[in-house]
Parts: structure tokens; C-alpha cells; sequence
């Protein structure tokens, strides 16, 4: 009966997996988090089948056969996929805080290191017997080297939190915020599942937490990605509404708003399709989020619509002007690295919140002041946006059109 039950909670906690793994896959999302993150549930999904194949051979062979090396592959392929599986979780979460470790190469021999040790640990288990043994009777118990493992796995994503609220201390973004303390609770998870391993009675405890945190994630990567623009991968217009909502009601320090907005982005779909304006687009977007990594607290950022980005900063003034130089730097250095036929420049209306206002006078302000900038910049004859080039290139073919009328 114990088997039984012991195998059935395994296959319901495999389904579960396997179904988030293909709703992230049939999501079209293409990120590199969300790759990450469908490395992780294959990990454990390979992990807990394992176990439960463990489980179901190890079962019918106890009266049958008196053969050991089937129970014993199983076993161990487990705890190396539980170790992949946990060491992708700590890749998954150095992702999401947008830290680029895991994609030098010069470096990844020695961050892999811990997980050929502690793979080495489970090999190694065929000659001391120290992680686990399955006796003759065909009945299974943990080593001392089981407890070290799972210590090891606790204290790796302990590290890996404390990463995380580290790099969320100066986060604004609410959401990005709330997804965090998700990501958090995995060590806890662990812990759980281990502390309660030695008196759960037979039952998978280390199974069913890890399989809640994955589920629990998915839906709070899910709601967030509601509230993400799908091209840019940056807020979108109702979240941002939500957010100036919530800030505004309790704010009491500096707080500026940019108003963004590209130069001549119409021309880019007329002349190269709008294929390129997307990937025009997704470079201003890139432009505004390197920008803002290095600022003390990190603006928030959102997508207005169309061509329009805006935002919102808790630096002071001259920070905030620093900040938008930045981002022109930037942009012109993905820019020129892209290759392409075409030059990108910004225009940026600023706006300062004073109290009493609401996130629409806040919003007009910004808006009023781009306009600004944009009429002052049309009126200069030393113009070198898109507009001024093609203009130049318009009145010499007209001029070399008159010249052969003549």
C-alpha cells in the first residue's frame, strides 16, 4: 500500500510538471529566463521519474528477482537529476536578475564545479554506500552523504537568495518585486522537504514541495507576464497605470517622469518594413534598460504605445538628466553595433512631480515637454535627425531634376 501510494503521488506531481513544461513551451515565449525555466522543470521532471520508476521496479522486483542494478541506476540517476535541477534553478535566478555570468565561457568551468562534485558524490555512492544502499530484501535507506547532499543543495540556494534580495533593495518595479520573493522560497522548499523526509512515513515530501514551488512560480510568471509588453519586454500601459496609481498615493520625495519617444519612427516602417521598426523598437527598449543598471534605485520602465516608452525615476535632478544622456549613449552604441542603415535618436519631455498632482497631470506635463523639445529641434537648420537627411537628399535630387529640365 505504502508503494503504491508512494508511486501515485510521484506520477501526479510528474503530470503537473510535464503540463507546466508544455504550457511555458506553447507560450511563445522565447526569452532567456523562460529557457532557463524550462530546464528546470525538465530537470526535476526527470528527476521525480526516475524516482518513481525506482519505485514501481524496485517494488514488483522485491519478491521476483534478486537483481540490484536496475534499483541502484534509477537511484542515482535521481539525485544527479535532482542536483542538475536544483544547480538550473540558481542559472534560472542569475538570469532573471539580468547578471550575464553563466554566458562566459572563460568562466563556466568553475561555475560548474559544484555540480560535477556533487555528481561526483552520487557516482561515488557505488563504493561507500554512503548516500544510500538498497539491501538484498531490496529495501532502501539514506547514508550520512544523503544529509550532506541536501545540505549542500539548502545552503547553494540560500546563496542564491540572498543574491536576489541584494539586487531587489533598490528594485521599484512592484511586480518584478512580488516575482522575486517567489523565487525566495525555493530554499525554503528544501528544507521543508528534507526536514520532513525523516518523518513523513514513506511519503515523497521532497516531491510535492519542489513540485508547489515550480507551480506556484509558473503562475507568478504567468500574471507578470500580463502585465508585460510581448515585443519590448518592458511594462505595459496597464501596468504602468497601476503602478503611478499606487506610487503616487503615498509618495512624498523626488519623482520625475520621462516621456520617450523615437524620432521619425514612421519613417523606419515606410522605408524598411515594420519588421524593423520591431526590432528598432526592441533596441530603444534595450537602450533604456542598460541605461537605468547603474542608476542607485532603478527606475521604472514602460511602454506608453507605439513609439512611446516613459520613465519613472526617483533620482534627483541632476541624476535624472544624467540618466537621459545615458540612454542616448547607449542607443547610439546599439545602434552602431546593429549594423543597420538607419539612425535612432530620442526625444525626451521631463516632468517633476509636485504634490497635488495626479498621474495624469504628471503624464500631460512629460507629453507637453516633449512636444517642446521636438519643436525646438525642427526649428534648428543644423538638424541631422532622419528628417533633416532626407530632406537634404529630396531638395539635391530635385535640384539635379531641374538641372537636366534645363
Amino acid at each position: 500500500m505504502e508503494v503504491a501510494l508512494y508511486a501515485e503521488i510521484h506520477l501526479f506531481c510528474i503530470i503537473l510538471i510535464n503540463l507546466i513544461l508544455l504550457w511555458t513551451k506553447h507560450s511563445n515565449g522565447n526569452s532567456a529566463s523562460e529557457r532557463w525555466f524550462n530546464l528546470v522543470l525538465f530537470s526535476f521532471s526527470c528527476s521525480f521519474i526516475f524516482n518513481y520508476l525506482f519505485t514501481v521496479i524496485n517494488g514488483v522486483t522485491m519478491n521476483a528477482s534478486p537483481d540490484l542494478h536496475i534499483p541502484w541506476v534509477l537511484k542515482s540517476l535521481y539525485f544527479i537529476m535532482l542536483c542538475i535541477g536544483t544547480y538550473l534553478w540558481c542559472v534560472y535566478t542569475e538570469i532573471e536578475l539580468g547578471h550575464n555570468a553563466f554566458r562566459t565561457l572563460k568562466k563556466l568551468p568553475l561555475q560548474l564545479l559544484p555540480l560535477f562534485l556533487l555528481i561526483g558524490l552520487v557516482l561515488y555512492n557505488t563504493r561507500t554506500h554512503q548516500l544510500f544502499e538498497i539491501h538484498e530484501n531490496h529495501t532502501y535507506t539514506l547514508g550520512p552523504h544523503a544529509h550532506l547532499l541536501m545540505l549542500f543543495l539548502f545552503i547553494s540556494t540560500l546563496i542564491a537568495d540572498i543574491r536576489i534580495y541584494q539586487a531587489s533593495g533598490d528594485e521599484t518595479d512592484p511586480i518584478l518585486l512580488h516575482q522575486r520573493r517567489q523565487l525566495m522560497t525555493f530554499p525554503i522548499c528544501i528544507l521543508i522537504g528534507w526536514l520532513m523526509s525523516f518523518g513523513s512515513g514513506g511519503l515523497p515530501v521532497m516531491c510535492i514541495s519542489i513540485t508547489i514551488e515550480l507551480l506556484c512560480l509558473y503562475i507568478g510568471s504567468s500574471n507578470r507576464q500580463i502585465m508585460i509588453d510581448r515585443l519590448t519586454q518592458v511594462n505595459n500601459r496597464q501596468n504602468l497605470s497601476r503602478f503611478l496609481s499606487n506610487k503616487l498615493h503615498s509618495h512624498t520625495g523626488e519623482l520625475f517622469l520621462l516621456m520617450i519617444d523615437v524620432d521619425y519612427f514612421k519613417s523606419i516602417n515606410d522605408n524598411f518594413g515594420h519588421l524593423e521598426g520591431d526590432e528598432a523598437l526592441i533596441r530603444v527598449a534595450n537602450a533604456l534598460k542598460q541605461g537605468c543598471t547603474s542608476c542607485r534605485k532603478r527606475p521604472y520602465i514602460a511602454r506608453y504605445g507605439g513609439d512611446e516608452f516613459i520613465i519613472i525615476t526617483e533620482l534627483s535632478e541632476e541624476e535624472t538628466l544624467e540618466l537621459c544622456s545615458s540612454i542616448k549613449n547607449k542607443l547610439k552604441e546599439l545602434n552602431d553595433n546593429a549594423g543597420v542603415r538607419y539612425s535612432l535618436n530620442l526625444s525626451i519631455g521631463c516632468a517633476e512631480w509636485k504634490s497635488g498632482m495626479t498621474a495624469n497631470d504628471l503624464i500631460n506635463t512629460a507629453d507637453f515637454n516633449l512636444y517642446k523639445e521636438k519643436a525646438a529641434r525642427d526649428r534648428n537648420p543644423e538638424n541631422t535627425g532622419m528628417r533633416g537627411r532626407r530632406s537634404r537628399k529630396t531638395r539635391a535630387r530635385r535640384n539635379e531634376n531641374s538641372r537636366k529640365a534645363v
